[in-house]
C-alpha cells in the first residue's frame, strides 16, 4: 500500500528525489554514539523498490525516524526503543510491533532489521564477521547475521572524511542502499 504509493509519487517527482533534507539538530549533551542523519534510501526487494528521503535521530536507548516522499510527503515517522517499534503513518494510521523487522514488513513490504541499522551506520555489527578495512583502516565491508554490507563515498560528507556516504545492506533478494548526505555527532570506526 505505502510501496504502491511511494512509487508513485517516485515516478512523479525523480528530480526532488536529489535534494537534501535538513540535518536534525542534536543536544549538547548527546552521547558518544548519539547521531543524527539525512539522506535517501533505496529498499529493493525482487522486482519492487522504493525510494524514500530520511531524517534520523539516534540516542543510545531510542531511535526517531521520519521517511517522507521524494517530494517531501510524510509516509511514516517512526520510533524504535528496546521494547517495540511503532510508526505514524502520514494518513494518522498508528502500527506498533515488538519485533521491528516485522514492523518494516508492514510498512514497506519488506523485512528489514531496523535497529540494527544504527550499529550499521557506525560499523558494528551485532554478529560481525568478514570486516574489511582500506588501506587507510576505514570500513569497507563486513557481514552481520545474513546480511552483507559495503561502505564506499568516504570524504564526500563535507566536514566528515572519516565518515562513508553509502551504505549498502543485502540478504537474499533484499537491498538497501542508504545515501546519507549530513550526518552529525556519533562516533565512526
Amino acid at each position: 500500500m505505502i510501496r504502491r504509493f511511494a512509487a508513485a509519487l517516485m515516478l512523479a517527482g525523480g528530480l526532488a528525489a536529489c535534494a537534501t533534507t535538513p540535518a536534525l539538530k542534536l543536544p549538547e549533551n548527546m552521547g558518544r554514539e548519539d547521531f543524527s542523519l539525512s539522506g535517501r534510501v533505496l529498499i529493493r526487494q525482487a522486482d519492487k523498490a522504493d525510494v524514500l528521503r530520511l531524517s534520523w535521530q539516534h540516542f543510545a536507548d531510542a531511535d526517531h525516524v521520519l521517511l517522507e516522499t521524494p517530494l517531501g510527503q510524510t509516509v511514516a515517522e517512526v520510533q524504535l526503543d528496546p521494547q517495540r517499534a511503532w510508526a505514524k503513518l502520514g494518513d494518522g494510521r498508528e502500527l506498533e510491533r515488538t519485533d521491528d523487522a516485522a514492523l518494516a514488513k508492514e510498512l514497506l513490504g519488506t523485512p528489514v532489521p531496523l535497529r540494527r541499522f544504527a550499529g550499521w551506520v557506525r560499523g558494528e555489527a551485532e554478529h560481525g564477521a568478514g570486516i574489511e578495512r582500506d588501506a587507510e583502516q576505514r570500513l569497507i565491508a563486513m557481514r552481520d547475521a545474513d546480511w552483507q554490507l559495503s561502505y564506499t563515498g568516504y570524504g564526500e560528507l563535507a566536514g566528515a572524511p572519516a565518515r562513508p556516504a553509502q551504505i549498502e545492506a543485502k540478504s537474499g533478494d533484499i537491498v538497501v542502499r542508504l545515501r546519507i548526505e549530513s550526518w552529525n555527532g556519533g562516533s565512526p570506526q
